[in-house]
């Protein structure tokens, strides 16, 4: 009986269609051509997470070995967050093998994308895993997300900004200010969740003082989309 194949990859599901980030795509696409690590750093919400799965999506098929998620936001403890990589790349534990010998054993000779999600409160740990699989697998790269950087030898840190809001108070042409992508992102959500929003010229400068107030934070529009009754 043939052995069932192993997975390349765990990649989280995008729920939703993602919106804007094309110069930032552009940009960490490049980057990672030439680099084997990235930190994508920002405050909270503003859309780090999301923009990794984007990348570590699109590039998937350049990753002989896949393209792997690790989340650490729920990780307290410094010295579990070995454990944390090897559970997300479906290793088991061996008697006598560390979770940090394991995984690295494991990433010796693989061709794959990692990515570390919500390092902040594990910086230094974090920062040791990396440069050690960094230095044991050459064929890795890792996209780390963060609020702050790594301060990793090698580290090549992207900063991650808020959508860029729309100018002035709304009352620019329709076709213009359909063009902002935060505006975008906030009528794909509230049609999503009322199913007949639609931004038109009765309601745009109301949209553009929802997305101004919210300062831009693609998960604020996003849940105030789902809480707010659609505009008319």
């Amino acid at each position: 009986m043939a052995r069932p194949r192993r997975r390349v990859g765990n990649l989280p599901a995008e729920s939703t269609s993602f919106i804007g980030r094309r110069r930032e795509l552009a940009e960490l696409k490049r980057k990672l051509s030439e680099v084997r690590q990235v930190s994508l750093v920002g405050p909270g919400g503003v859309g780090k997470t999301r923009l990794a799965i984007r990348l570590a999506t699109e590039l998937s098929r350049a990753f002989r070995d896949g393209t792997w998620f690790v989340e650490l936001a729920d990780v307290r403890d410094a010295m579990l967050v070995s454990n944390a990589v090897m559970a997300a790349l479906d290793l088991r534990d061996q008697a006598g093998v560390g979770p940090l010998t394991l995984v690295l054993s494991f990433l010796r000779d693989k061709q794959l994308l990692l990515v570390a999600d919500n390092c902040e409160h594990l910086l230094e740990p974090c920062a040791q895993l990396i440069a050690e699989l960094l230095r044991r697998a050459p064929g890795a790269s890792v996209i780390a997300t963060s609020r702050e950087p790594l301060s990793l030898d090698g580290e090549h840190v992207i900063p991650v900004s808020p959508l860029e809001l729309p100018a002035g108070d709304g009352s620019a042409p329709l076709a213009q200010v359909r063009e902002n992508e935060a505006v975008q992102l906030f009528v794909e959500r509230a049609a999503a969740a009322s199913g007949r929003f639609e931004l038109s010229a009765s309601n745009q400068v109301d949209v553009v003082e929802i997305c101004r107030r919210l300062d831009g934070l693609p998960l604020a529009i996003e849940l105030a989309a789902v809480r707010t009754e659609p505009l008319t």
